[in-house]
């Protein structure tokens, strides 16, 4: 089974949040990308069980997105 993460940093609260991008109802968040990405490893076993009654291989894709503001030099 294969399963889009869509990561994206806030940059008020300074953190990751992981959504899914499929109907699975995935969302955590952590301080750090890495954190974050070994909580949905341990996270996506049972919520595809408890959602769809999945147990088995997945193959997680996961998307990082973060923005930066820069001011422009005056």
């Amino acid at each position: 089974m294969d399963c889009t993460i869509i990561c994206t940093f806030d940059n008020e609260s300074q953190r990751w949040t992981a959504a899914s991008d499929d109907k699975y109802g995935l969302v955590l968040e952590s301080n750090s990308l890495e954190a974050l990405m070994e909580r949905v490893k341990i996270a996506m076993p049972d919520m595809l069980e408890f959602t769809c009654g999945y147990i088995g291989s997945i193959n997680l894709h996961f998307k990082a997105e973060r923005t930066t503001w820069l001011e422009a030099a005056v």
